[in-house]
């Protein structure tokens, strides 16, 4: 029962860390307007600082911005250091809030002396006597919850006193879902605490079935960090990758609410520049697209494009043809091939070289002297400079000459047509469309590394030209593979201090590249849940997933074990699919149940039932987050019958297919045809498994034929 002068006294607290708040705001806007008031110009000087206070005052007011979100969650109470005095009292919230004398209202949750609010439980109170969970609704306190972890010193290794279970964390993972992800900041675990607070440097992987926090855990990790090594990331930004353009815009909101704003939120074609990469490969071209075969294929399309000529190439100028012979032409690509560097930077070296070689051509004069008239594209040289050359003693030192006749050459139209034939200068665009485009080029570049179907897979076919082919994702990451080997490193490119990439089960050899150059440190948090994998890449081990980013180093694992999130029944029905593509898989512990919320019914037309059940649903008003999940070849059919249905403008309802669906959360799911929704059977278990895992309370599978036995229950059907 809660203790009433606690409450009121708690309320007070609230008010006054509130009040302080917005004081602290005022202080930032009044910074701000006082130095913009001052008359504009001034030294150079006094620019920098105003812009300095300007941004400062701007930063600060963004971090301390949280929305409606509570200010204050928690309180811890230690035990004093000796008997008769004291214990200290600290306040935890989303920020820390200090008061005019610097002592702390509000203690920051990501604050060391925090973690004992996340870690402390009865076996290792931490020096905590009392933890408070403190349920505000902004600055209104509804109600507070105790746990009593230390009740004197002489207790701290009784192993009998256990951890109570808060009503903090029911409350939390029992709430609606909405359209965007809430934080678990006051109802963080244990586990979960352990992960966010992990050290920075090193590849850490974290294994965790749905449910356990995965997301909510690699978020709040990111805020940890932004919070705990700022300095870094003020030189280098920490990036959060996610699966889906649906994914990221789900978290959009998360670490705003904890303060931070400066992570950067990006899908691996978004990271590319290629955001909307509409283009969908088949499932076979995206495995071939994301192989490390492509590493070297892609170094011989470029080397392919460095090309002697085929026949002798005429070059007029001044009063003569300038020959270059397909061996001469050979001598300076392969000269030119050796030195190091990238490609588009060493055609300077091959015009420079071709250019010295006609100079020498043309003063030695030779057999190609000829009437200008009988001359087409003739280039206009500098008389003075025709004149030097018409001079010329042998014997003369001609190196000035030469340079100045090799200069005049590389402005010739002839010229350059015949260096763009040896050494042209290309975008990754050009490269990769280039190559997919002509058989030829594919076979050439293919080699051994490409069977004859692998060419059919990666061909274009069809009227698409430059101008109309749309990318793919996986076309977006060889692109961005090319980008080095035609200009280099890229210095505007932004290399990040940390990388966290969520849903990381299905990430392609070659995007795992991708995030190596993206992150050099090689400083990452990768989370994700291997019997989730569906995509090219399934079947994996953690080892083989993290192989092309690790250094030697090697990388260290952590594992979530708790389901908090998913019901019972349908962790149930999970597991039930996970047995059978796992061998000896581990039955998921959940915390939480939700009776009769899994049916399986069987309807001659299993979408058309569905968006009936769905209309019940909206009828009766339930809160929370839906989802309708169909095969890709349905989708078209399921919008329609959605938006000429009741609930065509229902907020809470979405129609995905399992790709986009991957990650996200739903109060609800309605899953039609539910071992079709890949294209082949081989991974149907698999896609199904993260169809009903997306289910916090109700799960119903429709098919039009009777269901496996293995998928039902006696209990449930």
């Amino acid at each position: 029962m809660t203790n009433q002068k606690d409450l009121e006294f708690e309320s007070a607290y609230v008010k006054m860390a509130y009040s302080r708040l917005e004081a602290i705001k005022d202080q930032a806007r009044l910074a701000m307007t006082q130095v913009l008031e001052v008359e504009k110009g001034g030294t150079h000087q006094a620019k920098v600082e105003r812009d300095v206070v300007v941004r400062s005052s701007l930063a600060r007011l963004d971090a301390l911005d949280i929305g409606d979100q509570a200010l204050v969650f928690g309180r811890l109470d230690f035990m004093p250091p000796a008997p008769l005095s004291e214990g200290e009292t600290y306040h935890i919230g989303r920020i820390s809030i200090n008061s005019e004398t610097m002592d702390p209202l509000v203690v920051d949750w990501r604050a060391p002396i925090a973690e004992a609010f996340y870690r402390a439980t009865g076996k290792d109170p931490m020096g905590v006597h009392l933890r408070r969970h403190i349920f505000c609704s902004r600055d209104v306190v509804e109600n507070i919850e105790d746990e009593i972890l230390l009740r004197s010193l002489d207790e701290s290794d009784h192993e009998d006193i256990e951890k109570t279970s808060p009503s903090a964390l029911f409350a939390a993972i029992s709430r609606p879902r909405s359209r965007f992800m809430s934080d678990i900041v006051s109802t963080i675990q244990s586990e979960q605490d352990e992960v966010i607070r992990h050290q920075l440097s090193g590849v850490l992987v974290v294994q965790g079935a749905p449910g356990t926090g995965k997301t909510a855990v690699a978020l709040h990790r990111a805020a940890y960090l932004m919070y705990t090594y700022r300095w870094r990331f003020e030189r280098q930004p920490l990036l959060v990758l996610g699966p889906s353009s649906e994914f990221v815009k789900y978290i959009s909101r998360v670490l705003p609410s904890l303060g931070e704003s400066g992570v950067e939120l990006h899908t691996p074609e978004g990271l590319c520049g290629y955001g909307g990469a509409p283009v969908e490969n088949t499932f076979e071209a995206r495995h071939l697209k994301g192989d490390l075969r492509m590493v070297k294929f892609l170094q011989r399309v470029v080397r392919n494009r460095q090309r002697t000529l085929r026949k002798e190439a005429r070059i007029s100028f001044g009063r003569k043809y300038l020959l270059i012979t397909p061996e001469q032409s050979k001598e300076i690509i392969e000269s030119v091939r050796r030195r190091s560097g990238p490609h588009n930077p060493k055609r300077k070296i091959v015009e420079l070289r071709l250019s010295q070689f006609l100079a020498e051509q043309y003063l030695a004069g030779g057999e190609f002297a000829v009437d200008v008239a009988s001359v087409t594209n003739v280039i206009s040289i500098n008389s003075a400079l025709e004149d030097s050359v018409t001079q010329n003693l042998p014997g003369e030192d001609t190196t000035e000459l030469k340079k100045e006749v090799a200069a005049a050459l590389r402005k010739s139209q002839g010229f350059q047509l015949v260096v763009e034939r040896m050494w042209p200068k290309l975008t990754p665009e050009q490269a990769l469309h280039d190559v997919f485009s002509h058989r030829a080029l594919l076979k050439l570049a293919g080699g051994s590394l490409l069977s004859e179907a692998d060419i059919e897979l990666l061909l274009i076919k069809g009227d698409d030209t430059p101008l109309t082919h749309r990318w793919s994702r996986e076309d977006a990451i060889l692109l961005d593979e090319l980008k080095p080997l035609l200009d280099g490193e890229d210095d505007s490119q932004v290399s990040y201090g940390h990388v966290i990439v969520d849903e990381a089960q299905d990430i392609s050899p070659m995007t795992a590249r991708l995030l190596k150059r993206r992150c050099p440190s090689g400083s990452m948090t990768v989370l994700g849940d291997l019997a989730q994998s569906f995509g090219p890449w399934q079947k994996r081990s953690w080892d083989e997933v993290i192989a092309p980013l690790v250094s030697s180093r090697g990388y260290e694992l952590r594992e979530l074990s708790v389901n908090y999130r998913t019901s019972k029944e349908i962790s149930e029905v999970a597991d039930r699919i996970k047995g059978q593509y796992v061998l000896g898989a581990k039955k998921t512990k959940a915390i939480r149940s939700f009776p009769g919320g899994v049916a399986f019914i069987v309807h001659e037309d299993p979408l058309t039932q569905a968006v009936k059940d769905i209309e019940a649903t909206f009828r009766k008003g339930d809160e929370g987050r839906f989802v309708l999940i169909v095969p890709r070849s349905l989708l078209q059919r399921s919008y329609d019958m959605v938006n000429a249905s009741s609930c065509s403008d229902w907020r809470g309802l979405s129609v995905l297919d399992i790709e986009r669906a991957r990650g996200l959360e739903f109060d609800g799911v309605f899953v039609v045809n539910p071992l079709n929704l890949v294209d082949d059977a081989t991974r149907a278990e698999r896609a199904l498994y993260v169809a009903v895992s997306r289910a916090t309370n109700i799960i119903k599978i429709y098919d039009s034929e009777p269901l496996p036995d293995w998928l039902l229950d006696a209990k449930l059907t």
